[in-house]
């Protein structure tokens, strides 16, 4: 019964450090730039994220293709926010941040993406204005490599292995 309690502990931490170890999208805030052409925003990206090679890979209102291959997909939540998903896998790229913009005026939302989520991933986004249904356009910005360290979850699910072991192997040598 006592080793059942243990193998029971270890599941709850595994699962909350799993859960502390995934990077979030970073809210950057809503900017009201003079106007929205391509090279405001991405300008705008640059100066609020700090990611000075960060280059505007993705803009539309409907899904498709980034401009190195990856694949953004997006769909309007019940509570009128944009769902996002990427995935850069084997473009040498990543997503390092996203904007997003109503139909009405110059009102933008700033969004940043930090590792392991920058090659696939989602998010929940606000649309400033109106929300998701009023969308103008979605920009995706990218920078350049693409992150191949292993996830915390990876991390941790290693480190939770070889500490069972340890436990295992203490147990059969005290006998």
């Amino acid at each position: 019964m006592k080793s059942l309690k243990y193998i029971a502990l270890i599941g709850l931490l595994y699962a909350g450090l799993t859960t502390l170890a995934r990077a979030d999208v970073i809210d950057l805030g809503q900017f009201d730039p003079p106007n929205n052409g391509d090279d405001t925003e991405l300008q705008l990206f640059k100066d609020q994220s700090g990611d000075d090679d960060a280059v505007l890979c993705f803009k539309g209102d409907t899904p498709g293709p980034t401009d190195f291959g990856g694949s953004i997909t997006f769909s309007v939540n019940a509570d009128n926010t944009l769902h996002v998903e990427w995935d850069m896998t084997g473009t040498g790229h990543v997503v390092c941040g996203f904007l997003t913009k109503d139909g009405k005026g110059n009102l933008v939302h700033l969004y940043q993406i930090t590792a392991p989520d920058q090659v696939s991933g989602s998010a929940d986004l606000i649309v400033p204005g109106n929300g998701a249904k009023a969308l103008s356009h979605l920009d995706v910005f990218c920078c350049p490599g693409e992150v191949n360290t292993p996830d915390g979850g990876t991390t941790v699910a290693l480190l939770g292995m070889t500490l069972a072991g340890l436990g295992v192997a203490r147990r059969y040598l005290k006998r």
